[in-house]
């Protein structure tokens, strides 16, 4: 008697207990998909959407706004891109703009443009590398590029509040001038380093230079000018500037003109700078500058 009991409860057990399955699946509904499966991520064009540059669209202008980036190194004949419009951001995506060596060219020029940043590769062989004209061109960016051997200069922002960050510069300046950076009024010049600019030129020579009120830090500038017949100048910051944190060193070994290797413009701020080695004088600090401690033999 107890047996069957107890199988009579196992029975009703399982008979619950498909009831219970039996009643999830008519709740649940048929749960084959009726299609595959859809995308859920986005593709890097609704990410950022960006026009590439390959070597068959050298010379290329740039005459609408948005992102740009290299596919490749690319060489050109003469001036490679013009942006010709604000709003404009280049990656060089670690490729190389090469020039021609000869000639009047740029790697990138702009003229009066406003708001262009370029990143991120290398830009040499040209008369200048990056190339802002007018004093009316403002707020560009240049980050992380590699400025080398173009005849006058590699970085040349004229215009105002501009930001040149994590750049190297070095053998610019074959003519009559050599610049390794330069950048106008009210810029933010950091981190970066300028050598061996403007050897044997005939002219003056900046490895950088910095417009009035610009803010001038954590730059290393050497070897620039050597056996130049003009005026050298390591570091160059003009009046009303802040000039912290700077290294300047043998610059212009064997120059005929005059060496500096911290210029100084009136009514500055100038600390933890250091200078030395330079083949005339190290620091020139008017008096109307605020010093902190500098070493500056």
């Amino acid at each position: 008697m107890e047996t069957r009991q107890k199988r009579t409860k196992i029975v009703g057990g399982l008979a619950l207990a498909g009831l219970l399955v039996l009643s999830l699946f008519a709740v649940a509904g048929n749960l084959e998909p009726t299609a595959p499966p859809g995308p859920t991520m986005k593709t890097l064009d609704q990410v950022e959407p960006r026009i590439p540059i390959s070597q068959t669209d050298i010379p290329k202008t740039i005459n609408t706004p948005g992102s740009y980036y290299l596919t490749e190194d690319i060489s050109s004949a003469g001036t490679a891109i013009t942006v010709a419009v604000d709003d404009v951001t280049i990656d060089l995506s670690g490729f190389a703009l090469v020039g021609p060596g000869s000639g009047t060219n740029y790697g990138i020029y702009m003229n009066a443009r406003s708001n262009v940043e370029i990143r991120n590769g290398t830009v040499r062989n040209f008369s200048y590398g990056i190339y802002e004209n007018s004093d009316n061109g403002s707020g560009h960016r240049v980050i992380d590029v590699r400025a080398v051997s173009n005849k006058s200069g590699g970085i040349s922002l004229s215009g105002s509040g501009h930001l040149v960050k994590g750049c190297m510069a070095g053998n610019n300046g074959t003519s009559a001038t050599g610049y390794g950076i330069y950048a106008g009024g009210g810029s933010t010049v950091t981190g970066n380093t300028a050598y061996s600019n403007g050897t044997s030129v005939t002219g003056t020579v900046f490895g950088i230079f910095a417009s009035s009120g610009s803010t001038v830090t954590g730059n290393t500038a050497y070897n620039n000018g050597s056996w130049a017949t003009g005026t050298v100048f390591g570091i160059y910051a003009s009046s009303g500037s802040t000039v912290t944190g700077n290294t300047a060193y043998s610059n212009g070994a064997g120059a005929s003109g005059n060496v500096y290797g911290i210029y100084l413009g009136g009514n500055s701020l100038v600390d933890q700078n250091t200078a030395y080695l330079n083949s005339g004088t190290n620091m020139y600090k008017p008096a109307s500058c605020t010093f902190g401690t500098n070493h500056a033999p």
